[in-house]
């Protein structure tokens, strides 16, 4: 990656200094939602969509493990909104079309909404609000809250997706989630995830659980990206190069420092298709690194301490006549996220009970099938992801095998149903080095042999 740090960088500055031909947008996600259609875009075009969802999960009512439905993960089977989305963008005519605009915000049920501190549900989030100068051929640039570039199952636009649920490599180790530090009432955490006084058992630190949680970073970060992409002999390619805060749809409290995000993708153009859905062979890299302050002492004053958070991922997606094939292999090092409901429910020693200089890796392989003359979508996605692999008692390998079926009635309207067989399993030995540590391995064991198959529902609807 390091390598690839340096072909984006002299991209970015060859771009800049000489300049590219503008292009058609294929299937290029960065110019899919950072522009408008030069000399075609409306001065304002409300969009949305919504995805009323049910879900149904078999696991082990027991298991530490998140095993229930997100975000309030109460229920293991419920009907939910999981998206409401709605939104606003165009150009800024007629003074200027080379200035574009997005906004778009989340009324649904999911952790954009309720992924922050228990019981502080919001009715709505502002999850996108930016503006892009398109005045420098070869170097775009965009300012604002949006979503950051990396790996293509999460950059694509959601409503475009084949399945209900992330992979479990983008679910645990991409989509971050922020922690809120040590709590101030500096309680003692309950069964039910609420807090009572009493300093004498400490605080509740960071990522014990949702009562410690601050908020769901969704992809997305506030800050300025350069891009563009140009053809050449065939090939659209596209380059990004972001810095941001590094705080999810947050305005501070995280990061130290700014994250710094790259980006590549080259795609051969195939004639068929239009939009998301355009013909192609696309390849990709990205890489995103930032730093954390995280304070694990439980003695309610601000002791933290700075981590490294790296991600990285190399992928490719090919779409051409009735097929979809795509691959995607993602490493992560440092925050090596445990779950939305940690073995010991942060109580105890709470250092072993984290992976903050851990590593972890997944990939997740793709295939889907248009039977001709029907409007029926056949789909399978195998996936991996290889959890805390360098800690001496967190390492868990999930995997998923997920067969899916799609019905188009037209192209903006759908309806999905996944079936996800899964399988995870602990690597490391329960511990034997006593209390607390015993029992933390032995849930986590627990936990993880726990979970089942899960079904899910989900119609789509785009306006």
């Amino acid at each position: 990656m390091k390598n690839f740090k340096k072909v984006a960088l002299a991209a970015t500055v060859t771009a800049m200094l000489g300049g590219f031909a503008s292009t058609a947008n294929a299937v290029n996600w960065l110019m899919l939602q950072g522009t408008e259609r030069e000399g075609a875009a409306p001065r304002a075009k409300v969009w949305g969509f919504l995805q009323p969802t049910y879900q149904k999960d078999t696991s082990d009512s027991t298991a530490a493990e998140p095993t229930r439905i997100g975000p309030n993960l109460e229920k293991q089977s419920q009907f939910q909104l999981q998206r409401a989305r709605i939104g606003v963008r165009g150009t800024g005519l007629p003074l200027d079309s080379n200035v574009n605009y997005f906004v778009l915000a989340e009324f649904g049920q999911n952790a954009i909404t309720d992924g922050g501190k228990f019981g502080q549900q919001q009715a709505a989030v502002l999850t996108d609000a930016s503006i892009t100068l398109n005045h420098i051929d070869g170097a775009r640039i965009r300012m604002g809250l949006f979503k950051t570039p990396g790996p293509e199952e999460v950059f694509q636009g959601i409503f475009t997706f084949d399945y209900i649920n992330f992979t479990d490599v983008s679910n645990q180790m991409m989509l971050e989630r922020f922690t809120a530090g040590v709590n101030p009432t500096c309680g003692t955490v309950t069964a039910n995830n609420t807090d009572t006084a009493g300093c004498a058992s400490g605080g509740g630190p960071l990522f014990a659980n949702e009562a410690s949680w601050d908020s769901f970073g969704a992809a997305r970060d506030i800050g300025i990206q350069v891009f563009d992409s140009f053809k050449s002999g065939g090939w659209d390619h596209s380059y990004a190069v972001m810095i941001g805060n590094g705080n999810g749809l947050n305005t501070g409290g995280h990061a130290d420092g700014e994250d710094t995000y790259l980006y590549w993708s080259s795609e051969k153009l195939i004639a068929g298709g239009k939009g998301p859905w355009a013909h192609g062979l696309k390849m990709f890299a990205w890489t995103h690194n930032g730093k954390r302050k995280v304070d694990l002492t439980d003695d309610d004053t601000a002791n933290a301490v700075v981590y490294d958070r790296k991600r990285s991922g190399i992928g490719a997606r090919y779409r051409g006549g009735n097929w979809r094939i795509a691959a995607e292999y993602m490493t992560g090092e440092g925050m090596i996220f445990q779950g939305p409901e940690k073995p010991n429910l942060g109580i105890g020693a709470v250092a072993a009970t984290q992976d903050l200089n851990g590593e972890a890796d997944g990939y997740y392989l793709d295939v889907g099938y248009y039977i001709p003359g029907t409007k029926w979508e056949l789909d399978a996605r195998y996936d991996v992801y290889n959890r805390s692999t360098t800690h001496a008692l967190l390492t868990a390998e999930f995997k998923t095998l997920t067969l899916g079926v799609q019905y188009h009635l037209n192209r903006k309207t759908k309806l999905t149903l996944n079936y996800a067989m899964r399988d995870a399993t602990p690597k490391d030995p329960i511990s034997t080095a006593g209390a607390p540590l015993t029992p933390m391995t032995t849930n986590l064991h627990n936990g993880l042999n726990g979970i089942e198959d899960r079904l899910s529902v989900q119609a789509t609807v785009v306006f």
